[in-house]
């Protein structure tokens, strides 16, 4: 009726030397009645010794324990304390532990294979202490090894009920079959009368299930016997005279669906229908029943709705009521089958304390024990279970023992035995009414059974299905872990703990390569992260390595011509190093530490490879050669350790699905790794260096030349250990999350990689080896080391190129360049057009780029690196001609622009933003350029250029200037830079210009310069922009002597000479520029002389004069920097006090008023365009021979 989740796999074949053995048991095959009549057995029957009502204990059968010689082989009882024979165990954790029994005699397994399971029902039971079986299909009863009488009662369907007794005699077995007739004074003919199955079938009333309790040793000879049907449970008296009495019937269908009910009223809402089916009962030694039963835990049922599963126990003892008193849900469900033979049996060996479901394809384990929530799961993989054994134990006052075992027979595989651990002293947490567990007790069980399908999954025959599927609420991450750890640390329980320590390395090594293969045979390997699947792969690695290191370690230690002080060293050493990094781990130990290490930390395989370097240099009293033999051999364990473990995950990428990359740092390329391997070099480096003939006779330890050769190839190993290390390091961090702190170590990882490269390969040329640098270059793509071993040999040049593309590329262009060769760098590059161009693209070597984009036709870009380089230069002459060009080029390159617009290539913005930026620079250092020059001839041939810059500031007109000392000495500084052909800033040109008081500078409006500058200069600072305006603003208003500016008033003149007075004044030149100015007008126009007042805060005079202070401190460069500061806002102030006397004494609001308004009717007769501007208005103009839509 019902069958466990079908697991995967094969058929278990039978062992080989067990097979050979069924034949001493053939003469054991010694019945098969063909007269008696066995149609329609029922599913279960009962046993009892026939005369005697002494039990036996179950042991494994002897027969199968005897070896060809008829010697012991030792097959333990499953409880025992000696061990079973490793090869017979096919499962095994802390508390349960399935074995191997032997195999069913030839003529039963014949057979068996001829007969369909289901449609032909086939029971089996077996006696393990006598050797006795018993195999019942439904027309056949196999018997064999009948040592004692025995009887058996027999139930057909129908209330058909055999005795069958069983005995041996003259050396033949005799078996005898009476039926018992329905009788009133027979017992089993009245229970089955008396609830109506003589009649014929009835669905209701069929019987599903028969238990007794012990026979009560009294005259009467009185038992108990329980009989269960679908609803209801029966109990009777039984006595020895065969009368019997009917003790109760409770309808225990009703309370076990008001329980379930009860318990599972979140999933079952009131009204449902859970579908309750009593399957079984057995009488346990406390005097108790146990129930098994299935139910639906959902009200929602579909065809694919697994059953759930509960033990129920009952208490029967008092009265003729019989109550629940616990019960127990199982944690697995099952799937309903309707064939026959399908329906769990539940089987109490000895009434407990173990508690075994057993199905056609699986066994459940639990325990009678209210407290102990242990369960277990035997599965099969393809094989079928037919019977098990068991024996009436029926006997009074016996105490629950700690284990229990029962005895399966299979179809294929035979006998096996299931021994159960029961404490019984168990405190679980978890209330027996619990209907769900935890996820950790779920992770628990996922783990054990994990560990168990490393152990035995791979056994040869074993029949047991070790699929994870039946555990898939645990963690596998944790659990899958956890069972690496133990394996690594040697904290597994099943590990052989005889066996030495190399073959312990090398089973360990063996079981953890297994996890993998386990995950993915159950296909839940999906379920595993990527940082799970890494750590995994990393444990199997460790142990690879430690079983490399190990084995090279022992084979130095043995060699038998090695000379005893070497040996010494290198147990010393690494003696040393293991102990170090036990100290460091905080464990202590007695035995050596390096056996320690390698039995319980190998976990720490990193630290152990770092130390080895470190203790190595500690040692001391050591000659040349022993030295040289020393670091021989560490080079040698190091190499060896690190490869065997790049080789595993190399060859085991797929099984791991290694895709992508792990948050968790990979064990062979930590810091401490890289550090340990780069000192180990430059040790093996100075030796080499020491004796780079290969023939030195000072270090004759081995040989002379032999040693120094094997030194110098092991420079080479280490190199690749070493750039192997510095690449994984920085696979990992390119694999992490985007963030700064990540950014800045990658960037420090790829200049170390960089830096190692060149550090470990170059020597390698220096010693001879060419070849495997070129080799390991290549492999590490140092495309550094093959530009400098290919310098001169175009072939190979251009087979690298063609090969390695742009990478290679890359480094051969910056050879050139480093080395100078700039011509031999554009006629390669010319060669190589394309790659030369991405070169350059993502460089700032505009001095060269601009020549390469002109030979490409590339113009606007050529153009955007002679302004970007222009920019950045400061002699203004050569500025100048710089921004010259760029404006030739980006004139050249507009059509180019205007055909590739329309593919969206370029815009009109980005196309006007690039032209206006270079016309205004170009402006700037013309400016520039004229003012030098004016003051060059103006001043003549001075002694200094301070003495010119002096001069020429003596020249200016500012009214104030005199009394402002600090921005005097930053107005000379600034002079002096012009004069030296020294670009300055904008906003010291303004100061310059707006100082000396002129309207024109070789033929160019000042003011109109300024405000220029003021409006488009792009190195004015936004927040500074305003204050710069001010500052023009408030020179103008306070330009001319004073008595000019002053002393005369308006009422004091006519109209005309007012006239006249005012428009040769600064207020009316830029009030001019600016009427006449397209747009912006707002922008550059203060409506009010008083806002001309400087009002820039003291943050913005330092922002602004930081760079002119501080260079001559006598005191401390903070105090300093401050006191420049406070004397450069005092000399501002001076400004604003003569704008305030102008405004008060000399009418300068109603000058400006009148300047104004006179500029503005005089504009309305001048024909537009009479009057040029050389700033706001020459935008356009510098624009118009480039039309850009």
């Amino acid at each position: 009726m019902f069958a466990a989740k079908a697991p995967k796999g094969g058929i278990a074949a039978k062992p080989k030397e067990v097979r050979e053995q069924s034949d001493r048991t053939d003469n054991k095959l010694e019945h098969a009645p063909s007269s008696l009549s066995l149609n329609r057995v029922r599913r279960t029957f009962s046993s009892f010794p026939a005369g005697s009502d002494s039990e036996a204990a179950w042991t494994p059968i002897r027969e199968d324990t005897l070896s060809d010689d008829g010697t012991s082989r030792h097959i333990s009882k499953l409880g025992d304390v000696s061990p079973i024979d490793e090869d017979y165990v096919y499962s095994k954790n802390d508390r349960t532990m399935v074995a191997y029994f032997g195999p069913l005699p030839r003529e039963v397994d014949d057979a068996l294979s001829k007969t369909d399971f289901y449609t032909q029902p086939m029971e089996a039971k077996i006696d393990f202490d006598a050797g006795f079986g018993i195999a019942v299909s439904q027309t056949t009863c196999y018997i064999w090894g009948v040592q004692k009488p025995m009887g058996y009662y027999f139930g057909t369907r129908y209330a058909n009920v055999y005795h069958v007794s069983v005995r041996k005699q003259f050396g033949s077995i005799v078996l005898s079959s009476t039926q018992l007739h329905g009788k009133s004074t027979g017992a089993i003919a009245s229970l089955y009368n008396m609830i109506g199955i003589s009649q014929g079938p009835d669905t209701s009333q069929k019987v599903r299930s028969l238990t007794s309790g012990p026979k009560i040793q009294d005259q009467h000879g009185r038992w108990d016997l329980y009989a269960l049907t679908q609803r209801n449970l029966y109990k009777w008296h039984l006595y020895r005279s065969g009368e019997c009495t009917l003790e109760s019937e409770v309808p225990l269908k009703e309370k076990v669906t008001e329980r379930i009910l009860r318990d599972y009223s979140g999933t079952l809402p009131l009204g449902s229908d859970p579908e309750v089916r009593l399957l079984d009962i057995e009488y346990i030694k406390n005097g108790k029943l146990l129930l098994l039963v299935t139910f639906f835990d959902t009200a929602e049922q579909y065809v694919t709705t697994p059953l759930s599963c509960a033990i129920f126990t009952l208490s029967p003892q008092f009265g003729p009521n019989i109550d629940i008193e616990s019960v127990k849900y199982i944690q697995r469900t099952i799937e309903e089958d309707l064939r026959p033979q399908a329906s769990p049996r539940l089987v109490v060996p000895k009434g407990g304390p173990g508690v075994f479901i057993v199905m056609p394809k699986a066994v459940i384990i639990s325990s009678t024990l209210s407290k102990d929530d242990f369960e277990d799961l035997v599965p099969l993989k393809s094989d079928k279970i037919i019977g098990f054994g068991t024996e009436e134990w029926k006997q009074r006052g016996l105490e629950m023992e700690d284990s229990s075992e029962l005895p399966i027979i299979c179809r294929a595989s035979g006998r096996l035995g299931i021994n159960i651990q029961v404490n019984g002293d168990s405190n679980s947490l978890s209330s027996v009414d619990d209907l769900r567990t935890t996820q950790e007790q779920l992770t628990a069980q996922l783990q054990a059974k994990l560990e168990q399908a490393v152990f035995f999954g791979g056994k040869k025959n074993n029949p047991i299905s070790f699929d994870l599927a039946h555990y898939d609420g645990g963690d596998l991450n944790e659990a899958s872990l956890n069972v690496s750890r133990e394996i690594l640390n040697s904290h597994a329980t099943l590990l052989n703990s005889g066996k030495d320590l190399t073959a312990r390395l090398s089973e360990r090594y063996q079981r953890i390569k297994t996890i993998i293969e386990s995950i993915q045979a159950a296909e839940m390997a999906s379920r595993l992260s990527i940082d799970t699947r890494f750590q995994l792969c990393w444990g199997a690695e460790k142990l690879a390595a430690a079983n490399a290191l190990w084995n090279q370690y022992q084979l130095k230690l043995t060699v038998k011509d090695k000379q005893k002080t070497s040996r010494t060293n290198l147990r010393q050493v690494v003696d040393a190093a293991a102990a170090q990094t036990l100290q460091k781990l905080g464990a202590h130990t007695t035995e050596d530490p390096i056996s320690f290490f390698m039995k319980y930390h190998v976990d720490h395989l990193a630290e152990l490879l770092s130390n080895l370097e470190r203790t190595a240099r500690k040692l001391t009293l050591v000659s040349d050669g022993q030295w040289a033999e020393l670091t021989r051999d560490i080079n040698k364990i190091i190499v060896l350790s690190l490869r065997s473990a790049w080789n595993y995950r190399k060859q085991n990428v797929a099984n791991y699905a290694l895709q992508g990359s792990s948050s968790v740092a990979p064990w062979t390329a930590t810091k401490d790794i890289i550090e340990s391997l780069t000192a180990q070099y430059t040790v093996t480096l100075s030796i080499c260096r020491k004796n780079p003939g290969q023939e030195a006779d000072t270090m004759d330890v081995d040989g002379p030349s032999y040693l120094s050769s094997e030194l110098h190839d092991q420079l080479c190993d280490l190199a690749d250990v070493t750039l192997q290390a510095h690449s994984e390091h920085l696979q990992y961090l390119e694999g992490l999350p985007l963030s700064s702190v990540n950014n800045i170590a990658i960037a420090a990882a790829v200049n170390d990689y960089d830096n190692a490269k060149l550090e470990l390969l170059t020597p390698l040329v220096e010693l001879k080896k060419t070849l495997p640098a070129i080799q390991l270059a290549q492999r590490y793509k140092d495309f550094t080391t093959l530009v400098n071993l290919s310098i001169g040999q175009e072939k190979q040049i251009a087979n690298y190129i063609s090969k390695y593309q742009q990478e290679f590329a890359n480094a051969l262009f910056q050879w050139y360049y480093d080395n100078d060769q700039i011509s031999n760098l554009l006629e390669i590059g010319e060669r190589n057009s394309d790659l030369f161009t991405v070169y350059l693209d993502n460089r700032d070597y505009g001095e060269i780029s601009w020549i390469h984009d002109i030979k490409i036709r590339r113009f606007v870009e050529a153009s955007q690196r002679v302004q970007d380089g222009a920019i950045l230069e400061m002699d203004v002459n050569r500025r100048r001609t710089m921004f010259s060009l760029s404006k030739l080029f980006f004139l050249a390159g507009v059509s180019q622009h205007e055909q590739q617009q329309e593919q969206g290539v370029a815009t009109a913005e980005n196309m006007m933003r690039y032209a206006s930026r270079n016309n205004e620079e170009l402006e700037m250092a013309t400016v520039q350029v004229l003012v030098a020059e004016e003051w060059e001839h103006q001043v003549g041939a001075l002694a200094s250029v301070e003495d010119k810059a002096r001069a020429v500031v003596d020249t200016f007109g500012s009214p104030v200037l005199t009394e402002q000392t600090t921005l005097r000495k930053a107005i000379i500084k600034a002079v002096q830079s012009l004069l030296n052909r020294q670009a300055i800033s904008s906003e010291d040109l303004l100061d310059v210009l707006m100082v000396q008081q002129k309207f024109e500078v070789e033929n160019f409006d000042v003011v109109d310069v300024a405000l220029n500058i003021c409006l488009h200069s792009a190195d004015i600072p936004q927040n500074r922009r305003p204050y710069v305006l001010q500052d023009i603003w408030r020179r103008i208003f306070i330009a001319g002597p004073d008595q000019d500016s002053v002393n005369w008033r308006l009422n004091e003149f006519t109209d005309l000479e007012v006239r006249e007075k005012l428009m040769n004044t600064w207020m009316a030149r830029a009030y001019s520029v600016i009427y006449r100015a397209e747009g912006l007008k707002d922008d550059l126009l203060l409506d009010r002389p008083q806002d001309a007042k400087c009002t820039m805060p003291a943050e913005s005079f330092k922002e602004r004069f930081s760079g002119a202070f501080g260079r001559d401190q006598t005191n401390s460069v903070d105090e300093n920097l401050e006191r420049n500061y406070k004397a450069m806002i005092r000399d501002y102030e001076l400004e604003n006090k003569e704008l305030e006397r102008r405004i008060r004494d000399g009418q300068l609001v109603e000058k400006w008023k009148l300047v104004q308004q006179i500029v503005k009717e005089e504009a309305t007769g001048v024909v537009a365009g009479g009057v040029p501007s050389f700033g706001l208005g020459s935008q356009d103009v510098e624009m118009q021979d480039v039309e850009i839509l």
